[in-house]
């Protein structure tokens, strides 16, 4: 078999000089059914096709004929897995440029979305019998790859699932699969052949400001792209945490990104990417009941951690995101009132402050007193802004320094020093309210 697999890639490679497709060792698509036995190839040979283009009348060096099943953003807008499909495996490329963290490139994740069956699978797992699934150019057209024609799975994710369809589209992510995915494994496979395979549905809005909006809702992270109306925010969500714990968020590797976390009683647990997973910083600082707090006291890029004692106007803080004994202890504000932390001039160290609530619910009596560094020391800012009833974000967002907004419980933000300043993101509640954070993840790629 593997004798006649090797005669009929070469017989296709005398008579196309596409790119791509001059490899020897390239599978005709039949070949995987007549090869049950290789349930995981590598995905070289996984994607191998014949010039026919996929049943339309396409030009041999068309997109279409590459041998390569399209991006899922490309048909539906999205990148992720449409509806009636499911992960069946995937691969990755090393060093991609599309994949950079602190400067240098990363692996990048390939998944293959295969469709639900609607017959009797053969031996391999696979079928090309589908309710609506017919193999052809991606919309139709000969620039896009191709869609339902592969009838092919690794087999690393929904092992689980003995049945599976051609391969409906494909979705890409930095993150590897099985940090989002707990179906699938780590087994293996890499094709840097497609390292350069991209489209500009894959790429997230880049905000036209710095820090943008979270929530975080017993253990479920979402986080927003963009600010703007209702319809214009887009959100990516995962879980991490658990019921009361408290959600942080800052730049904890000095990467240039912030990471989420959460601090369970005087345990810290923290992520260095924004996604599900375990966490890559654990240890304790405080006490618990104690009030978390986090920013770049001295300005090295490097976020540190800290507490603002329970009742208590003792602070006491870290310069790193570890554990150990206090390295910064000062006394700041009244124990009764909100601590706070954020850049207030833009110099690029975190300062402190405290919100002073007053009785009245329903009226702008929240009064914000601030200092630009890390020290005990007189008020050196103060800001009315605020509804009694409401909970309270800091974050960059218009670019130029750290700037007070709330939150009222319908969800809706009212920021302060930013253009669209009024607007709605996530599913404000009356009952337990969701936790509102900011960061800025735009210098990384977020997980798709």
């Amino acid at each position: 078999m593997t004798t006649l697999i090797d005669r009929a890639g070469s017989a296709i490679a005398t008579r196309t000089s596409r790119r791509g497709f001059l490899s020897r060792s390239a599978l005709v698509g039949s070949a995987v059914v007549a090869a049950p036995s290789a349930y995981v190839l590598r995905p070289g040979s996984a994607y191998a096709a014949i010039c026919r283009c996929n049943n339309q009348d396409c030009d041999c060096n068309s997109t279409c004929c590459d041998g390569y099943t399209e991006f899922c953003c490309t048909m539906t807008g999205e990148n992720t897995c449409p509806t009636d499909t499911v992960p069946a495996g995937w691969w990755k490329v090393d060093a991609s440029s599309f994949c950079t963290a602190s400067g240098s490139a990363g692996p990048r994740y390939y998944l293959d979305c295969n469709a639900i069956p609607a017959g009797p699978c053969g031996p391999a797992g696979v079928t090309r019998l589908t309710n609506d699934c017919d193999c052809t150019c991606a919309d139709g057209d000969c620039n896009n790859r191709k869609a339902c024609c592969t009838a092919f799975r690794y087999g690393q994710c929904n092992q689980q699932i003995s049945c599976l369809g051609p391969i409906v589209c494909r979705v890409v992510t930095c993150t590897p699969p099985w940090r989002f995915d707990p179906t699938c494994t780590t087994a293996t496979a890499t094709d840097n052949n497609t390292r350069w395979h991209h489209r500009p549905c894959l790429e997230r809005p880049t905000p036209d400001r710095g820090t943008l909006p979270a929530w975080f809702d017993e253990g479920r992270w979402t986080l927003g792209f963009q600010r703007g109306s209702e319809a214009d925010v887009d959100t990516y969500s995962f879980d991490y945490g658990q019921p009361g714990d408290i959600p942080v968020i800052g730049d904890w590797n000095g990467d240039g990104t912030h990471t989420i976390g959460v601090v369970r009683g005087n345990r810290w647990l923290l992520r260095n990417t924004n996604d599900a997973g375990n966490p890559d910083i654990d240890f304790t600082f405080g006490e618990p009941g104690d009030i978390p707090v986090v920013g770049d006291w001295n300005g090295d890029g490097v976020w540190g951690i800290g507490v603002r004692q329970n009742d208590s106007p003792w602070w006491s803080l870290r310069q790193t995101a570890t554990g150990g004994p206090t390295e910064l202890s000062f006394r700041f504000g009244k124990r009764h009132e909100i601590p706070v932390t954020g850049d207030w001039n833009g110099n690029g160290r975190t300062g402190i402050g405290v919100i002073r609530k007053d009785v009245k619910p329903d009226a702008p009596t929240s009064r914000w007193f601030l200092r630009h560094s890390a020290t005990q020391g007189r008020v050196q800012l103060r800001i009315w802004f605020g509804y009694g009833r409401s909970q309270y974000v800091v974050g960059n967002w218009d670019g130029t320094g750290d700037q007070p907004a709330y939150v009222r419980l319908s969800g809706r933000w009212k920021m302060r020093k930013a253009p669209g300043e009024d607007f709605v993101f996530g599913d404000g509640r009356s009952g337990t309210p969701l936790t509102w954070q900011a960061g800025d993840w735009t210098p990384g790629q977020l997980p798709s």
